[in-house]
């Protein structure tokens, strides 16, 4: 009888090992193409660290969507947005032709880097249309509520900026688009002073913001000193 009790346990004890191991390689297979990524991101305050690695992720994971993720990042970073858009559009192309649920996943992401794009861009409504786009397929998103905020502040629509912001304070989000849309609202409204505020506390704390092109950030200062200084 217990030769036949350690035969389950030896069976159990195996079954749960083996399990164990096909769950750490599918782990490993879903999250290993964005290893660059990964460590990219460790390297957030080393700009020139972090663009290396999003280009080693295009270099390494050639025609997999998620090397046109983060090549289209890496040029966004760097200001280089019709490329930006074109890397987009190619990975889009490979999650079409390759209708995998990873590539479906990676639809969100690209679309979110779309929605950057257009913001950065000045074309605000087109941001508009993909950003909610976005959120409303993958609520989970929250930073595309941020570029919704602060796209409708850009287009002077003060309320529906307002309402967007006050979904972002209940969820978890990127303290850096809090502050940017803070800073968009206060300009939308005219309240330059409170948006420089909010936009050099940002630029302060952060040497490279995490989705957009830092010049963008100094060009919002430069107009927005020049308005204060006119409305003064």
């Amino acid at each position: 009888m217990s030769s036949h009790v350690e035969y389950l346990n030896l069976n159990l004890t195996s079954t749960i090992a083996g399990l164990a191991a096909v769950l750490l390689v599918m782990f490993l297979r879903l999250h290993w193409p964005f290893r660059f990524q990964y460590i990219a991101y460790l390297f957030k305050r080393r700009p020139e660290f972090r663009l290396r690695w999003l280009d080693a992720s295009y270099r390494k994971n050639r025609s997999r969507s998620v090397a046109m993720l983060d090549k289209s990042t890496h040029e966004i970073l760097i200001g280089n947005y019709e490329l930006a858009e074109k890397y987009i559009v190619q990975g889009l192309n490979v999650c079409k032709e390759r209708p995998s649920l990873f590539n479906q996943a990676m639809i969100h992401y690209l679309f979110y880097n779309l929605a950057i794009v257009y913001y950065s861009s000045g074309r605000y409504n087109e941001a508009l249309e993909v950003a909610f786009r976005v959120y409303q397929r993958d609520q989970g998103m929250t930073d595309s509520l941020a570029v919704i905020a602060c796209a409708h502040a850009r287009l002077g629509e003060v309320e529906s900026a307002q309402e967007a912001y006050k979904l972002i304070a209940k969820k978890r989000s990127a303290r850096d688009w809090k502050l940017l849309c803070l800073a968009e609202i206060e300009a939308a409204k005219g309240n330059y002073e409170h948006a420089l505020a909010h936009l050099r506390q940002l630029m302060g704390n952060s040497t490279h913001f995490q989705h957009l092109n830092r010049a963008e950030l100094e060009k919002r200062l430069e107009e927005w000193q020049k308005a204060s200084t006119q409305a003064g």
